[in-house]
């Protein structure tokens, strides 16, 4: 009886497993601009971004509100602010700029309750800048320890843009 109950739960067991989905595999680390569009983006909301330290990466989490936008990542040594084109006052490191995407809701107001200036002083990550909602286009800066690997994906349900800057070795 035991025998049976122990072979009927082993093999329930096993259906449960070899049924689960597939983990997906996190892109590739780079170390060269990227981009990536979304024709189905017609007019998401940017309306947050937080940040932490993991075991060999940092990670910056953008929450969207409607379809994930496109994205554009390059590396840079200065930052402006988009409109006025004035001096972000952080370090080289990467800029992110997301489009179609806005942080503005229709009536104007803003709708993007993150950081404007914040100075996390992570392992990689030492500064994010909000630099502009103008256009169509939101974007950000981020001071780096220096040219950090990274990785950008889209999580769903909520939307969020995660991009992960290596720490150096």
């Amino acid at each position: 009886m035991i025998r049976r109950l122990l072979v009927t739960l082993a093999s329930g067991l096993l259906a449960v497993t070899l049924s689960a989905p597939p983990a997906t595999a996190l892109p590739s680390w780079q170390t060269t601009n990227s981009s990536w569009s979304n024709p189905d983006a017609r007019h998401p909301l940017v309306t947050g971004l937080r940040y932490a330290q993991h075991s060999n990466f940092d990670r910056v989490v953008i929450t969207i509100t409607g379809k994930i936008p496109g994205w554009k990542v390059r590396y840079a040594h200065t930052h402006t602010y988009d409109g006025s084109g004035a001096t972000v006052p952080i370090r080289a490191g990467a800029d992110l700029v997301l489009f179609p995407a806005y942080a503005h809701r229709s009536d104007g107001s803003s709708c993007y309750t993150g950081p404007q200036l914040a100075r996390p002083h992570l392992p990689a990550l030492k500064a994010v800048a909000f630099t502009g909602d103008f256009e169509g286009y939101v974007s950000f800066a981020f001071g780096l320890d220096g040219r950090n690997p990274y990785r950008i994906f889209a999580l769903h349900d909520p939307q969020r843009i995660v991009l992960d800057f290596r720490h150096a070795s």
